[in-house]
């Protein structure tokens, strides 16, 4: 079994909680017995007849390795109070950043470079062994911890620092639109189906001291199946505390944008083929009447007009409290929303010189870099999207980011290998047949 930190341990507990608490919110709502097969995955999360269940395996282990922290925190608070560890009026770590390790540039993937330090510095002990990383590690409390066990660095391969983590899921979040926008749902297994709404009840007008009319809400379900995203690279063996900075930033970075372009190409662009982890995304999944055809010879994005973009806006469905917003790929802004802009009568030197705002027809514009770039003639193509992802798709996270370093897997290249993983399950479930289950939109230049 792979280790589990304290904050894996509580993520795991809540998305067992929450799944056991959607299981009996869906058999309440729909005024029914829980099947045998919800009956058995409560009892395995719960426990029956005396027998622990899963959760309670997870509060277990949670309080022995609480109290093993507790322990070392305790240690590290000794060493403190004999001076061996000194630490500054802020409680961080007395130390500077070597001007020899500092980076020639802004630093994107990390706050600063002193959380690229710290990691790189930890990854430089844990794998490489360096005497003078591992004395820094030792001297400011900092943990060298191991993908599977806790003392043994040659078990499974050697876990990136919290920093490095840290910022590998926050770049993702930040360069990620799909995952952004549409519903994101923790999953409590590999298979789950998520409540959605198809139809509302149905309202009557009645006379004094008649009966009601009864009528059912119509509910659905959404399917998601968790598929494993991964990507791995591989690093120079040869690092020195002079370059840990850059290369820490580096491969952080390449690693968590990879990670976020292939989701938005999997939720924008997939046609269920496992190029795209089996997913069906908007392009394909959108019914032909959620698609607004641009008009005759307005077959690229410095032909679109205005009423191309206002016949689209016009074919979603409306919902209260709805978060409207366009995806385009931002060269088909450029030459298309901010183009009419640019065209429209009344503007002054001033307004071309602050240029146009990033939305159209009131709506905000979100880039997505995974549309359509090309501005030359695109026949038949959708070059953007508008209405509310999050109404018409539901992302599923099984298992958040996790990293891991590996000394082993090019060991004949002399190489260091960096693995990423999550498992995550899309579904573009709103396709736009009917109106009324039409959030999302789309754009096509004519044919």
């Amino acid at each position: 079994m792979a280790f589990l930190n304290l904050a894996d341990i509580d993520q795991r507990i809540e998305e067992l909680t929450a799944e056991a608490e959607a299981i009996l919110d869906m058999a309440t709502e729909a005024d029914r017995e829980l099947s045998d097969d919800e009956t058995e995955r409560l009892d395995e999360i719960q426990g029956k007849d005396g027998k622990s269940g899963i959760l309670c395996s997870l509060k277990a282990d949670k309080t022995r390795k609480q109290a093993i922290a507790d322990r070392q925190a305790q240690k590290l608070a000794n060493r403190i109070d004999s001076g061996s560890v000194r630490f500054s009026d802020h409680d961080e770590p007395s130390f500077s950043v070597p001007a020899r390790a500092k980076s020639s540039r802004k630093l994107h993937a990390f706050d600063n470079e002193r959380e690229a330090y710290i990691a790189g510095n930890v990854i430089l002990a844990g794998i490489y062994h360096n005497a003078r990383a591992a004395q820094f590690c030792d001297n400011n409390g900092l943990r060298i911890r191991n993908a599977q066990t806790e003392g043994d660095n040659t078990a499974g391969g050697f876990l990136v620092p919290d920093e490095m983590q840290r910022s590998l899921v926050r770049l993702r979040e930040e360069r990620g639109v799909f995952s952004r926008f549409a519903r994101n749902y923790p999953m409590g297994s590999d298979t789950m189906t998520v409540p959605r709404l198809i139809s509302d009840v149905t309202a009557y007008w009645t006379g004094e001291a008649s009966e009601i009319t009864a009528s059912d809400v119509g509910l659905g379900g959404a399917e998601l199946v968790a598929k494993k995203l991964a990507c791995l690279t591989k690093v120079s063996s040869e690092l020195d505390q002079d370059s840990v900075v850059d290369v820490a930033e580096m491969v952080t970075m390449s690693m968590a944008y990879s990670m976020a372009d292939k989701i938005d190409q999997a939720g924008f662009n997939g046609d269920g083929t496992s190029t795209y982890g089996g997913v069906l995304g908007l392009k394909n999944a959108l019914h032909s009447d959620a698609i607004q055809g641009a008009a005759a010879s307005n077959d690229s994005a410095l032909t679109l007009d205005l009423a191309d973009f206002e016949a689209t806006i016009g074919k979603v469905g409306q919902y209260s409290g709805a978060n409207y917003r366009w995806f385009m790929h931002s060269a088909v802004f450029w030459a298309s929303a901010a183009r009419l802009q640019s065209a429209a009568g009344g503007n002054a030197v001033n307004d071309l010189g602050n240029g146009p705002v990033m939305q159209m027809q009131g709506y905000p514009v979100t880039f997505t870099q995974v549309l359509p770039s090309t501005t030359g003639t695109l026949a038949s193509t959708i070059v953007a999207y508008f209405g509310d992802l999050g109404l018409a798709a539901t992302l599923g996270v099984r298992r958040g980011v996790s990293t891991a370093v590996s000394t082993e897997r090019y060991f004949d290249e002399d190489m260091i290998g960096v693995r990423c993983t999550e498992r995550v399950a899309i579904n573009v479930h709103e396709r736009g047949a009917d109106i009324n289950q039409r959030p999302m939109v789309a754009l096509k230049t004519s044919a």
